[in-house]
This record gives C-alpha cells, structure tokens and sequence, in this order.
C-alpha cells in the first residue's frame, strides 16, 4: 500500500523550526516499523505565490500592487501592515536566505517527498498515486480567516476519494467556523476520515458528540521517538550555560520579560529566536542582559540549544515538548489556543504555565521531577503508536467501501461573475445595480458580480449578456472558475485544466455556451468562484423609433408624415409618432425634425426612453442606460436632451427593440404690461 502524507511540512512562512521536523520524526517512526511513506510537497491554502527564500520580494511586489490601485488610500490599515513587513524582510534578506538554505538542506537530506509540488487546486484534477492518505499533526483543520478550509489538510480533495484516510495528531487551532455552514463542510470532512486521531482534549470530546466516528487522542509525532534519536542530528552550541528564548506568533511578552527576570537573577545569557521578522529580536529593548540572536539558525542548531539551555522560556508547542523530551526546565508563557495547556496537563506540568504577574524568583517552582513525566511518557507513545499502526495495518488488508460524494458537490454555492472581455468600444450596458455591482476593471474590461449565488447542480442557468459593445451582439460565453487559489478553463470535452497551463495547440478548445445554456455540473470539491466571459460576432440591432408629444393636452398638434409612420392618441392622453422603418443601431440615424406644436410653450428637444427585452430605460446625460423604475434625479443625474435635429447616439444595449424620443417643453414666459400708479400725497 502506498502511503502519502500531507501536513505543514515545507511551507510555512515563519520557517517554523517544527514543521520540517515533526514530519522527519512521523516518517521515520513508520519506517522504524516497517512502513514506507512518501511525504507530498504541498502548499497550504494561504501560501499563495509566497517567496519563502526572499519574504520582502514578495511583500515589495504586493506593496507595487497596492500602490497601483490606490488602496493605500482606501485601506490605511493593511497598507501599514505589509509596507511594515516589506521593510521588516528587507532587514533579514540576507539572514533569511541562510535560513531558507539550512531548512532545504534537512528537507532534501532527510524526506522522501513527492518531485512535483501539490496545492488544494492541483489534487482536484491530478491524483499523486496514494492508495492511503494520512493527514499528520499540527493546526490543520482550521479555517483560515477570509479563505477558507484547506480540503488538502482534510483529505478532502477529489484525488482522495474513495481512498483510505487517517488523520494523525490533528488539531483545529482557534480560527473556528464562522457559519453554521461552515461547520457542516469541517464535519463532513472530518467524518470521511476512516481513523481518525487528534492532538487535543477538547477537539476530541467536540467531534465524539457530532460525528459518529471514533476519536483517538495521540501524542505529537516528535514524542513518538526517544530523545536519543534526536541526538543523531542535532548540533551542540558553541555556548554554555545560557537561558533558551523561543517565541512564536504573538509577540509573547509576558514570556520575554520572565525570561529577563530569571536570566538576571541566575546570571544567565540569552539565546533569543523566534519566527517573527525581527532584525535583532525582542531582547534589544532590555538593557543589562547579555544576549545572541541568530535568526539564521537551522533545524538542527534549534534541537541543540534546547537539549543544552540550563532552562527554556517559550510559548511554542514543540518547543515545550522538545524540552520535555530533553527533560529540561522550562517555563511555557501565553499563547492563543489549547494546545500548550492540553501538552502540559498530559504529563502533569501545568504549573510550568506562567504570565505577565507571575513571581517565580520570589516563589521559585519546584524542579520538574522527570521521574513522574517518564513513565506517562512512555505509556502515551505505546497509545499514540497503537493507534497509526494498527490503523495501517487493517488498511493494507482491507478494501475501503465505495461512498458517494457527487451529492455533497451539487449542493455547493458560489457567485458567477460576468465580464464584458477585452475590447474596444465596450460599455456597462444596462445591468442594474438592485441585482448586483457593474465595475470597470483595471484591464478595460466591465464585470457584473450578481448579489445571488448559483448551485452546482447543472441547473442553474448563464445570464444573458447585458454588456454593450459597438458593432457586435452577444455571441455566447466560455467560462473559468476558481477553486481556491488558480483558474481553470472548462474544455469542449467536459473536462477542465488550469488556466495557466492550458495550450490552445494541444488541448481541447475551450467550450462554448450559449447564452441561458445551463451552467454544467462541475465535478469537484471546491469552488470559490465562475467568470463568465463574453463571445461576440458582428451586428448591429435595429429598433423601432415613437415620437412622442410630451404634453398631454387637446392643444397639442402635429403634422408628420403619414405615408412613413403611424399616429396615434394614446389613452393616458399622448400624442405617439411610429415610424415603419426600423433604425440601426449605430449612432448614425438622424432625428427627423419635430413637427408638434403648442401655444405658449417653447420645444427644448428630446428625452429618450428604451426598450430592451421587456425592460425600459432611460437615456442618461453620461451616455449610459439606466432602469426607468430604478431612475432618481439626485443620484443618477440628468437626462440626456437631443436636440432637434441631431443623431441618434449609439445605445448602449443589446437588444433595443424600441426607441421613444419624449418631447421636452418650457412654457413661454407672457408678457405683462403692469402700470403702477402713484399716489401723489395730497392727491384725490
């Protein structure tokens, strides 16, 4: 049975030390047990297009960006938050280049990994070859704020149907399911899983009463071997008798203004590290310690200076099981989540937890008597490596039953947004704003993004191409759609392939649909988004033209032609002038001169109303279209007056089928003779 494992392994921003090493640690417990395991290359969700050797090229092109679409201005706040990162890498390009280097180095000399590289989209349309897919240890099943859950971490991905799943030490973290949607998709995911383990009490008890598959909780796989085995690649530090300082993610200061307390007290330096972007650390704030801080520290220089610190400050989880491991003392300061709390109470260590009040020089904890960790050590690992490898094994001699995921697909959401294309001569068309938002993209190009999502249940149907483009009509659409992170385009054969590889040369071409065609079932497991992009062909749409009096009132008269249109009296009152023969349009027709007539008022001109479809828009001074029953004055502005004579300008529209021009009248001013007379005092 091939095995593959998935987890934080190579990728994770900070060049977390625990990451590459808590899965050398699973993988080489399987293989200690006979069990080979390939560990895949994979890109979490919201790694994106990161450079993990360069951060501050990353941040400098994001920074570029930004800039370039004024959201500088328009978000203050997250202009100040990557221009801060930008500068904080520019500070350690070159200490994170030896680090980025040292981490590679483990990686390459220590894993059997997968050559190509995974992502989330990548294992919807490529299968990597697995018969047994284990997710192993870490803040897996969280849900990333503004993306989303990564189906790769939950084995969720179409690559992994009907295929054999463990999960390994998982933990959710605290970014939890914002929705009650939400949290079905995290429990479907989890309930497919065939054996299921976690790292945390309370995830445990949580899934135990919501799904009906046996939980497990295990020990992280760095505890899984003896320290000895660390020993075999760790490095031992040049220094002696120093205070270890390690601090991940918040900026941990309870734990480094401890740490300053006891150093000074016991006459220690500190060794500082973190995974912060941080030039020279926290501790150059404090005066009268004295400290080393190397940023571009290696995995194994990290194992080393745990295993010889007189003591450790952390607020990380595996370095607070490393320095139970190496039966350190050690001193664990906040950090967000359960899981520091959860390590500690297995063996019986919470006391080690302190905070910003805590007073350990005046009321020194006890030495941590190793003797009790021991045996509770010993009897978790027998648990934890009870669990992976009996799962394994009834895996390599069974058959996984076949389970139906087409219906959890057919009932995912998501928006399709339409996009006029790249053209000359393009406008907004006649969208309405109560049904959704027309912009103008950066590229030249209009998109409509509707309020209402579709269902992927092949149902749905396209809209209908209210975009207006100067000498063609609507000709269908193709479309892409976004999973999580990379376009894909859906092929004349049913299939789809990423958008950036696609070659018109050698695949199929992409699909035509027409316009109200139904939108295809997608078959997969994530869909973010669908662009829907217009096709035209040459033509031009012909319209009818009404002249239309205006003024509703028996004086009103006329003398048009009759032999090239029709009058008639409308019962609200008007005066309607048809003519036969439809007009073009193409902004060259020229309006034929008014000939109503009324005493006392002046004519100005003409407003124009259009029919498209079954809808009826006004005309607006901005040359756009805008619904008559949506019109407002104050917000949308004037109406475009025509004077007599003119043409009639290109209609932004589709599918004109009637022009009304509405006669525009100011009544004439009368002129008053007034004669004042004055009394004269004293007159009679």
């Amino acid at each position: 049975m091939k095995i593959g494992i998935i987890s934080i392994n190579m990728y994770s921003k900070g060049l977390n030390f625990a990451c590459p090493l808590h899965n050398y640690a699973f993988q080489q417990f399987l293989l200690k047990n006979g069990i080979e395991s390939t560990v895949i290359s994979y890109k979490p969700i919201y790694f994106n297009n990161f450079d993990l050797r360069h951060p501050y090229d990353y941040y400098e092109k994001m920074c570029a960006d930004f800039a370039a679409r004024g959201k500088s201005i328009t978000e203050p706040e997250e202009w100040e938050r990557i221009t801060h990162l930008r500068e904080a890498w520019k500070d350690l390009y070159e200490e994170r280049e030896r680090r980025y280097d040292k981490f590679q180095n483990f990686i390459e000399k220590n894993y059997v990994k997968t050559e190509e590289c995974y992502d989330s989209d990548l294992l919807e349309i490529k299968d990597p070859g697995f018969d047994c897919y284990i997710c192993c240890t870490d803040v897996l099943w969280k849900q990333e704020p503004n993306i989303g859950f990564d189906r790769g971490f939950f084995l969720a991905s179409k690559a992994m149907e009907n295929k054999w799943k463990i999960s390994y030490a998982a933990s959710r973290g605290v970014y939890h399911s914002r929705t009650e949607e939400d949290e079905k998709t995290f429990l479907h995911y989890v309930q497919d899983i065939d054996a299921i383990s976690v790292r945390e009490e309370s995830l445990r008890d949580y899934l135990e009463e919501n799904i009906d598959n046996e939980v497990t909780m295990v020990i992280d796989p760095v505890l899984l071997h003896e320290k000895e085995f660390y020993d075999r690649i760790l490095v031992k530090p040049e220094e002696e008798h120093y205070l270890f300082l390690y601090y991940v993610m918040e900026k941990a200061k309870d734990t480094i203004d401890q740490a300053v307390k006891y150093a000074r007290a016991h006459n220690l330096k500190i060794v500082e590290i973190t995974d912060r972007p941080l030039k020279d650390g926290r501790l150059s704030e404090y005066e009268g310690i004295e400290r080393i801080y190397n940023y571009d520290m290696g995995i194994e220089e990290w194992l080393g200076y745990i295993k010889y610190a007189d003591c450790v400050f952390t607020n990380s989880f595996h370095a607070c099981c490393f320095s139970i491991l190496f039966e350190k003392q050690f001193y664990a300061g906040y950090r967000h989540g359960d899981k520091v709390t959860h390590v500690l109470e297995m063996f019986g260590l919470s006391e080690r937890r302190i905070n910003g009040a805590s007073d350990i020089l005046t009321v020194p904890l006890p030495d941590i008597d190793y003797t009790k960790v021991r045996p509770l050590m010993e009897q978790k690992r027998k648990e934890s490596a009870e669990f992976i490898l009996s799962a394994i094994r009834r895996m390599e001699t069974g058959e996984r039953p076949p389970r139906d995921y087409e219906w959890w697909k057919r009932r995912l959401q998501y928006k399709v947004y339409v996009n006029s294309g790249i053209f000359p001569d393009l406008g907004r068309g006649t969208y309405e704003d109560s049904k959704g938002e027309v912009k103008e993209l950066l590229t030249g190009s209009w998109e409509f993004w509707p309020k209402e999502r579709v269902m992927n249940d092949g149902l749905s149907r396209f809209r209908k191409n209210e975009f207006s483009r100067k000498g063609y009509l609507p000709d269908g659409w193709r479309f892409r759609f976004r999973i999580d992170n990379r376009w894909f385009w859906y092929l004349e054969d049913g299939t789809f392939m990423l958008k950036e590889e696609y070659d018109k040369e050698k695949h199929p071409a992409i699909k035509r649909f027409s316009e109200r065609d139904h939108i295809p079932y997608l078959p997969v497991t994530g869909i973010s988004l669908m662009v829907a992009e217009a096709l035209w062909k040459e033509g031009q749409a012909e319209y009818t033209v009404i002249y239309n009096g205006g003024l509703k009132s028996d004086e009103l008269t006329y003398k048009y032609d009759g032999s090239k249109g029709e009058i008639k009296v409308l019962k609200t009152g008007s005066v309607e002038y048809r003519l036969d023969k439809p007009v073009v349009n193409d902004g060259q027709a020229r309006l034929i001169k008014n000939r109503f007539s009324h005493p006392g008022y002046e004519f100005l001109g003409w407003q124009m109303r259009i029919k498209d479809d079954d809808r009826w828009y006004w005309y607006l001074a901005d040359k756009t279209l805008k619904a008559q029953a949506e019109y407002k004055k104050a917000q949308d502005g004037e109406k475009y007056l025509l004077k007599d004579g003119t043409r009639i300008p290109y209609l932004p529209a589709n599918r004109v089928t009637t022009v009304v021009l509405e006669g525009v009248w100011e009544e004439k001013l009368k002129t008053k003779v007034v004669r004042k007379i004055k009394k004269i005092k004293g007159d009679k």
